[in-house]
């Protein structure tokens, strides 16, 4: 399984971290984000985007530790 985070799609180069799942697919971890926030699919890609994690980055969920 691969780790997924949600991140808030703004114009600007800064998005911020909202949530990371673990899920089988990208297409599951949008279902499930998109039931979190109670939100469709569609209104769910307008308003945020889903990444796969690299595992080997800490700095993200971790604050470096």
């Amino acid at each position: 399984m691969s780790k997924y985070a949600l991140y808030t799609k703004s114009n600007s180069e800064n998005s911020h971290h909202v949530n990371m799942v673990e899920m089988p697919s990208i297409s599951q971890a949008e279902a499930y984000f998109a039931g979190v926030k109670n939100l469709s699919l569609t209104q769910l890609r307008e308003l945020f985007i889903v990444k796969e994690i690299n595992q080997s980055n800490k700095n993200l969920l971790y604050a470096n530790r």
